[in-house]
């Protein structure tokens, strides 16, 4: 496996978790090694800085699926102070001995400022925001043939989003939208609540992209999901809040912290749609939106119960990141360290707090989780945050595969295409070779609690038996108490 990571003080590494990987006497996995598979990107001599964090990464220019350009590895990459980096690399992948060999990547372009506009450059007085992220309609490095739509969506946390055409990256940003004034450039918005003199302009807080690159949907505090068509930038679609409180009649809060478009052909359809888009808040709620232009309902199709102190919840603490596992599953991680997974087919919106939809955990990460991604092929996720720490983890079983620290807060992740090559079946194989169950090592992973142990007849030694035949002593079954 192969993964690049972006963290706040502006370093990218490349990390390749097998080779971390060791067993000590006992037969234990030992799960960090500092500095083990992990190499840096970019060397170029500058120091670390957070005003060139990492915010986050994307592929993009996806490869035709020829010899020549199967281990080419190109992505983007948005810093803080607002540059957009372009990343072009090859990474081996033939053998198994290329696989543990790290790749060789280069800046090849960037273009500085992408937020700014004529009006912004001459006034120092406009408030452009703060990056806060980019998307993109390739989660995962897939080659294909097809290069449309290979567009890259950057925004601030005042709702503007710059255009990039991954394909004509030397031609720089090719629109700008504001996302709350309808498409129009405006001044910045700002948040109405806010105390005292203190004008709080930083609302969007979340961004994601449709597999097809034609919409982006934006969200923030205070402010509705909003999905912009990114070749007009023409308001298209705009999410409805949920009813307000039957016993205070209050209005329910809105800040979308983390947002994912669910699969058209991976997901089971809720509402007679499959044009489902995820988003997790601040008010630790998962809310399914039906997205299409033409849907009847604007409102969230499916949602987790409001958050209540004094009753049991099934999400603790703010939504941070999302990943769709398979049709029904998605696992959420929030600010804690948590990272449960839900089952969407056990959510009701009428009765009970649904706490039977979290089927499950992932322990391991002692931070807030920024990024968590699946595996293109493999039954494997990854995840980052503020522990410092790069996890991967088996989905089926749920355990934690590698444990890598790489030293700095982590914000960003890409999940290679590579396979795992520490396998039984050779080179292109996917299974575990030392740790896996059913092992002769000796470990209590290679049985079940409910199988039956077989135990051997106790037999005494005496003088007048020393003369005698041994009998063969045949195993006894008994089953444990």
């Amino acid at each position: 496996m192969r993964l690049i990571t972006g963290d706040e003080c502006g370093l990218m590494k490349e990390s390749i978790p097998e080779l971390s990987r060791t067993n000590d006497p006992d037969g234990k996995q030992t799960l960090a090694q500092v500095g083990v598979g992990v190499s840096r990107i970019g060397d170029d001599g500058l120091d670390m800085n957070r005003s060139r964090g990492i915010v986050d990464m994307a592929f993009c220019e996806i490869r035709s699926n020829d010899d020549a350009s199967a281990g080419s590895l190109n992505f983007c990459a948005l810093r803080a102070n607002g540059i957009l980096e372009k990343w072009e690399g090859f990474a081996p992948y033939k053998s198994k001995e290329d696989r543990i060999c790290g790749g060789t990547y280069k800046l090849s372009q960037s273009l500085e400022n992408i937020f700014e506009d004529d009006k912004s450059m001459n006034d120092d007085q406009v408030y452009l925001g703060r990056p806060i992220a980019m998307a993109s309609p390739h989660q995962y490095q897939t080659f294909t043939d097809s290069k449309a739509n290979n567009v890259l969506a950057c925004c601030t946390s005042t709702g503007r989003v710059s255009i990039v055409n991954a394909n004509k990256f030397d031609k720089g940003v090719v629109a700008q939208y504001e996302a709350y004034s309808n498409g129009k450039m405006s001044n910045p918005t700002k948040i109405s609540y806010t105390r005292g003199q203190f004008q709080n302009r930083d609302i969007a807080t979340a961004m994601t992209m449709s597999v097809d690159g034609d919409r982006i949907v934006i969200g923030g505090r205070e402010r509705a999901a909003t999905m912009l068509d990114v070749e007009s930038g023409k308001n298209v679609w705009k999410a409805k809040n949920l009813p307000p409180n039957p016993q205070t009649l209050l209005q329910q809060p809105i800040w979308a912290t983390a947002m994912q478009y669910l699969s058209k052909t991976d997901t089971l359809e809720i509402g007679g749609s499959k044009d489902l888009l995820a988003i997790g808040t601040a008010y630790k709620q998962l809310q399914i939106y039906d997205v299409r232009s033409d849907a009847t309902q604007r409102r969230p199709v499916l949602y987790t119960p409001e958050w209540d102190s004094t009753k049991e919840n099934l999400l603790e603490h703010r939504v941070t990141s999302l990943c769709q596992l398979d049709a029904n599953k998605i696992v959420v991680g929030d600010s804690a360290g948590f990272m449960h997974t839900l089952d969407m087919r056990k959510i009701s919106n009428k009765h009970g707090r649904s706490t039977q939809a979290s089927v499950g955990r992932y322990a391991g990460p002692a931070g807030s989780v920024r990024q968590i991604v699946k595996h293109e092929t493999l039954p494997i996720i990854a995840c980052v945050g503020l522990d410092r720490m790069l996890r991967t983890f088996d989905i089926a079983k749920r355990t934690q595969l590698d444990c890598v620290y790489l030293k700095q807060r982590l914000n960003c992740m890409l999940f290679c295409s590579d396979g795992t090559w520490n396998t039984k079946q050779g080179e292109d194989g996917e299974e575990s070779d030392s740790n896996e169950s059913g092992s002769d090592t000796g470990s209590e992973s290679g049985g079940d609690m409910d199988d039956e142990d077989i135990v051997q007849d106790y037999i005494d030694s005496s003088d007048d038996d020393e003369n005698s035949e041994e009998e063969d002593v045949q195993p006894v079954k008994k089953r444990r108490k």
